[in-house]
């Protein structure tokens, strides 16, 4: 007979699998461990599969209990979520709730300007968002785990649908003390010999290529080639003076401390476009409205050229 898994017991396992030693994951559930290790067994028994590999020096999770981990994770999101819209109900507010996917650079201006305008207009919207790659977004919104994705193309997959809502041209991000700072122009073939910091090819495919590419078109070979997941990482390896990085220029709007934000003085510098996507087949009524939003704000983005500062 069918027993659903009990929200307790799943904690456990979650407090187990994030410290991978039972008498911590014990301290932190307010329990012995015989108490802990008996729930595990039995979960174990219950989904059929060894959730942990357990020896005399460590515990680790196996594939089994990755995919437990990582789909108890959703289920949890999905009960705070439920909380929070049943209390919003029982006070008599409009429920309603969006699921977003963006990319870390257009957290940092834009999708702050459309969930202004958005919220201003539709009051009492639950927001989740998720900063991830453009690739998972777009498994997520096959899986209607988001409503909405602000993610780089291509989108081609013809259960999605996509709008344009911009394209912005690459900048060079350099540490404040780089002789390049001090160039009235730069170009790409400045940044021959340098050392540059680029996101994994893995996290941002069409923007990699698309850097990658246009180095190669102007004979550019860095002397060396740092990889980040984030772009929070990229420039941390800028600001600790290891290595110049292209991104987007919307980037400049966040300032780093030790970095310093230049224009490109070639004609022919690359736009990354930034799209929005959804399903065809909508599911929340929000979605729709929101994605206009987002086209008009989008249209009405202007970066402060003053990020740039002197000599940009």
């Amino acid at each position: 007979m069918y027993t659903p898994l009990e929200l307790r017991v799943l904690t456990s396992f979650l407090v187990l699998a994030e410290e991978l030693n039972f008498t911590r994951a014990a301290q932190r559930l307010n329990m012995t461990q015989p108490p802990l290790s008996l729930q595990i067994k039995q979960l174990e028994a219950q989904v059929g599969a060894q959730l942990f590999e357990r020896s005399k020096r460590s515990v680790r999770l196996t594939p089994a209990g990755h995919v437990l981990r990582k789909e108890a994770q959703k289920l949890f999101d999905i009960e705070h979520r439920a909380r929070q819209m049943v209390g919003q109900a029982g006070r008599g507010e409009d429920v309603g709730h969006l699921g977003i996917g963006l990319t870390a650079i257009s957290a940092i201006e834009l999708v702050p300007d459309m969930l202004r305008h958005f919220s201003a207009r539709v009051p009492g919207v639950l927001y989740s968002l998720r900063e991830v790659s453009s690739e998972v977004m777009v498994e997520s919104l096959l899986r209607n785990e988001l409503d909405v994705a602000i993610l780089r193309p291509p989108v081609t997959d013809p259960r999605l649908q996509a709008r344009r809502l911009m394209s912005e041209p690459y900048v060079l991000a350099v540490p404040q003390h780089h002789p390049l700072v001090g160039r009235e122009r730069v170009r790409a073939r400045d940044l021959n010999g340098e050392s540059l910091a680029t996101l994994e090819r893995r996290h941002g495919q069409y923007a990699h290529d698309l850097m990658m590419s246009w180095l190669a078109e102007h004979n550019v070979v860095p002397s060396r080639i740092h990889d980040a997941a984030r772009h929070h990482a990229v420039m941390s390896m800028v600001a600790a003076g290891i290595a110049v990085a292209l991104v987007p220029a919307s980037a400049a709007a966040q300032p780093v401390k030790g970095a310093v934000y230049r224009r490109l003085a070639d004609r022919d510098v690359p736009a990354l476009e930034l799209w929005i996507a959804f399903h065809k087949e909508i599911g929340n009524p929000l979605t729709l409205p929101f994605v206009e939003q987002a086209v008009d704000s989008a249209a009405k983005y202007r970066l402060d050229e003053g990020c740039f500062g002197a000599g940009g």
